[in-house]
């Protein structure tokens, strides 16, 4: 299927933001049964504020915007701002109904008193589900379990992450396990699970596939950039493309960006320069393994957690995506721009912290 992203919600639905509302009008639209999803989702009108800064992360204000929407049917997104330095992307979350009308949360964002009340709106949480050792992933699980204290709490095995090894502060009632069908989600959400040692510690992440909309969740494993910004990036809206081309192209690359180097990585399901060089590179058999695993699911769209979604795409572009790990000359990076990432990798390399690269060094 061709790769691109998704217009609509579910029956055809235009997605809209739900808003920015107080908990006594998110109870009212909860028990409103007879007003559509659709007519339910309001636009937000004002960021909330979020006392919790994990520096180096942006925004480096309490400031925080959340803008959710209906991707598919009892699937939502959330969206927040999320990058460091001048450096500006998207962090998302995925909150699905399941058939018991509780709410299944895939990789938290802040849990501001707008978002609490967007949540609250679609539904009662009672699984929280943290799907990777990811820094970025894991900052917000403690104030978010605690908005939320009768969810049950999962983790992706092996929590530790770096630069810091950040203490989880929260209380975990399981562990996800590979190809688990034992979960209290399973008849609806299957999972599957890739775990490595990188050298200098462990690293796991946790893919999703949720039957009834043929959705495939991800948290970093492919990204899809498009040509103008996310719309939760309001700096952007007023601004030059090129500025946004330059974000993107810095997020991947670590370094200067050089802005015809876009159109290599961009309208399409890709690697992330850092976690490929960084990850999958260094853990090649068991990331292999995990996509031809995922590919036994038949998805026709891919949420991740960063940048756009959903993507549709399938089991085919997603192997794709990796043909890198079984051939180093396909899926080319620009080389100019992986100079950074290379000289970094390379010293990581010489100091014996992390495995070689598969294919060696550039």
């Amino acid at each position: 299927g061709k790769v691109g992203l998704r217009q609509t919600g579910a029956a055809g639905v235009t997605m809209q933001r739900i808003g920015s509302f107080g908990a006594k009008k998110a109870a009212v639209l909860r028990k409103d049964q007879d007003q559509s999803l659709g007519d339910r989702l309001l636009a937000g009108k004002k960021p909330s504020q979020f006392w919790v800064n994990p520096f180096p992360l942006k925004p480096y204000t309490p400031q925080r915007r959340t803008i959710a929407k209906e991707v598919a049917r009892n699937v939502f997104t959330f969206e927040q701002e999320h990058g460091f330095a001048n450096v500006s992307v998207n962090i998302r979350m995925t909150v699905v109904r399941l058939s018991s009308g509780g709410l299944w949360v895939h990789a938290p964002v802040a849990p501001t008193a707008e978002c609490v009340a967007m949540v609250q709106a679609l539904g009662e949480v009672e699984h929280v589900v943290l799907p990777t050792t990811g820094l970025e992933h894991k900052i917000f699980m403690a104030p978010f379990v605690a908005a939320f204290p009768q969810a049950k709490v999962w983790v992706a095995p092996g929590q530790w992450s770096w630069p810091v090894d950040v203490p989880l502060g929260f209380r975990v009632d399981g562990v996800l396990q590979n190809n688990d069908m034992n979960t209290p989600w399973a008849s609806e959400i299957e999972q599957k699970v890739v775990y490595a040692e990188v050298g200098i510690g462990k690293c796991s992440e946790v893919a999703f596939f949720h039957k009834p909309t043929a959705s495939l969740l991800v948290t970093d494993a492919v990204i899809y950039i498009s040509d103008t910004a996310p719309e939760v990036l309001k700096a952007f809206e007023q601004d030059e493309r090129e500025t946004w081309k330059k974000s993107a192209l810095m997020a991947c690359f670590l370094g200067a960006p050089y802005v015809p180097s876009f159109e290599a990585i961009s309208n399409k399901l890709f690697v992330s320069p850092v976690v490929r060089t960084f990850i999958y590179e260094r853990t090649r058999e068991e990331t292999l393994a995990w996509i031809e695993d995922i590919c036994k699911w038949q998805f026709n769209q891919i949420i991740p957690a960063h940048l756009d979604a959903p993507v549709q795409a399938g089991p085919r572009e997603l192997k794709e995506a990796f043909k890198f790990l079984s051939d180093p000359k396909e899926n080319p990076l620009p080389a100019g721009d992986m100079a950074p990432l290379n000289a970094i990798s390379k010293l990581l390399s010489l100091t014996g912290l992390v495995p070689p690269r598969a294919f060696g060094e550039v």
